[in-house]
């Protein structure tokens, strides 16, 4: 990886674990069947988090800046710098995500998406129906829309991890 890309994110990571250091907030159990309170701090660190990766490589596996990302990756990544026990691959997060509506959606929440048979891509929501995500082999971690034809249609949850 580039020198500025490492610097761009040990810069990042100094700053989220800042941000998140003077929040108060406790992380509620996570369960399909129960409602997990929005935590605000933890979101704008989450998303903060998001934005610092746009660029990096995808890679299949991957769960760090210094390897590159799949979308669980991504995801794994950016909530445990605020969170403990988040899971590893996009089934585990769909089934330990609290189910919210489409209305309740807040930057950090996840978005599924099914591209198969079974929910297999995961994004973290930033607002205005906009999410970040690590797409596919040979892109890079990128902005993507629900409004976009492709993945409008494949969208299958909205949820909740914090």
């Amino acid at each position: 990886m580039q020198l500025h890309l490492k610097i761009k994110f040990y810069i990042g990571a100094v700053g989220l674990l800042l941000l998140v250091a003077c929040s108060s907030a406790e992380r509620s159990p996570s369960s399909t069947n129960k409602y997990i309170e929005f935590d605000a701090t933890k979101a704008q660190a989450i998303v903060s988090m998001a934005k610092r990766m746009i660029g990096m490589p995808y890679r299949y596996g991957g769960s760090n800046p210094l390897e590159g990302f799949d979308c669980s990756g991504l995801v794994l990544f950016t909530h445990s710098q605020v969170s403990r026990g988040i899971p590893r691959v996009s089934k585990d997060q769909f089934n330990q995500s609290s189910n919210i509506g489409l209305d309740q959606l807040m930057p950090g929440d996840l978005l599924f998406f099914r591209t198969g048979s079974t929910p297999t891509h995961v994004t973290i929501y930033i607002g205005d129906r906009k999410f970040i995500h690590a797409p596919s082999s040979g892109k890079e971690v990128k902005i993507g829309s629900m409004d976009n034809p492709y993945f409008k249609p494949r969208l299958v949850k909205a949820g909740r991890l914090y």
